[in-house]
């Protein structure tokens, strides 16, 4: 069975942290889809400050069946960002470095296409990966609603 978990490490200076709580229904569809793949998949969304000069890695823990994707974001980048700018910047680099990190494992009943092509449409569904003009828009939204 497929199962998603997800960690943060934030300053709470930024909104990541409640953003990948977002992720949460976009995790239960894959679970559900993906039943037949034996794996866990577990995000930690880190938004550090640049000078700790942190880098995004991805690691394959055989024995315990899990791998875990470090995503590592800039706090002196979304700390300046609006809500909306932070869901489109974040949603990008996520997809992004899943849809790269994800293929070069070869995991057992899961079609890696497939599944990057399911998790950009559900994210799609829950407001993430939006186009520019469309985080534009709902940063405008945010500020004057």
């Amino acid at each position: 069975m497929m199962i998603f978990g997800k960690s943060t490490d934030t300053s709470g200076l930024t909104q990541v942290a409640n953003l990948s709580d977002e992720l949460q229904s976009v995790f239960d569809k894959a679970e559900t889809k993906y039943q037949v793949v034996d794996i866990e998949v577990f995000f930690v969304f880190r938004c550090l400050p640049e000078e700790y000069d942190r880098r995004s890695t991805i690691r394959h823990v055989k024995k315990e069946n899990v791998i875990y994707f470090d995503l590592v974001v800039s706090e002196d980048r979304y700390k300046t960002l609006s809500k909306s700018k932070q869901r489109y910047v974040l949603s990008h680099e996520f997809y992004a470095f899943l849809s790269e990190k994800i293929q070069k494992y070869k995991i057992e009943h899961l079609d890696t296409n497939e599944f990057i092509a399911d998790m950009g449409m559900w994210l799609r569904e829950i407001g993430w990966l939006q186009t520019k003009e469309q985080a534009d828009i709902s940063e405008f939204e945010e500020k004057y609603n």
